[in-house]
């Protein structure tokens, strides 16, 4: 069902469109249709998707811990505070503060590994190399947002968005 409104304003014509969609089960009823089946295809489709991607996620974290790395040594004078959590805050010349966060770049180490190694499944149960694989993306000098056969990188995008946000026992298991 689709309803069309018009309006007259001062400033012209405003058109809404209002559709409706009716709720609908058209998957396979009974013993066929299995959530538990249906969330296990889910998680596969992610690994695969992680998979797929997995050479440029490296390539962009190890660019961004070479960054971070870099910008830590050649603030080394200029740090102002530093303490035994990891989290160090430097000035720069321009009067700006940089961090550099011990932690997080153990993450992004930790990460890598998991996915030189195809470990897929923790990678996306890890919210904390989820974080910093999403910084990575977004800090990159380097884009490459095309897609990877069946794969989309928009879908990349939105599974780790969706995983960072997510509440764990909201996600599928």
């Amino acid at each position: 069902m689709k309803n069309t409104n018009f309006e007259m304003t001062e400033n012209g014509i405003q058109m809404s469109v209002k559709i409706g969609i009716n709720y609908c089960n058209k998957q396979k009823g009974g013993s066929d249709f299995d959530i538990d089946k249906m969330r296990q295809r889910a998680i596969g489709y992610s690994m695969d998707l992680v998979g797929a991607y997995s050479p440029i996620l490296i390539a962009s974290l190890e660019r961004r811990m070479q960054a971070c790395e870099q910008n830590l040594i050649r603030h080394l004078d200029d740090i102002e505070y530093a303490d035994n959590c990891g989290h160090i805050v430097y000035v720069r010349k321009d009067k700006t503060r940089g961090n550099f966060n011990v932690p997080s770049f153990n993450a992004m180490r930790d990460a890598l590994v998991a996915l030189r190694n195809g470990k897929y499944k923790s990678f996306l149960d890890n919210k904390i190399w989820i974080d910093q694989t999403l910084k990575a993306l977004l800090n990159d000098t380097e884009m490459h947002h095309e897609d990877k056969g069946c794969f989309k990188y928009s879908e990349l995008i939105s599974l780790l968005c969706e995983l960072q946000a997510c509440p764990s026992e909201y996600m599928p298991k």
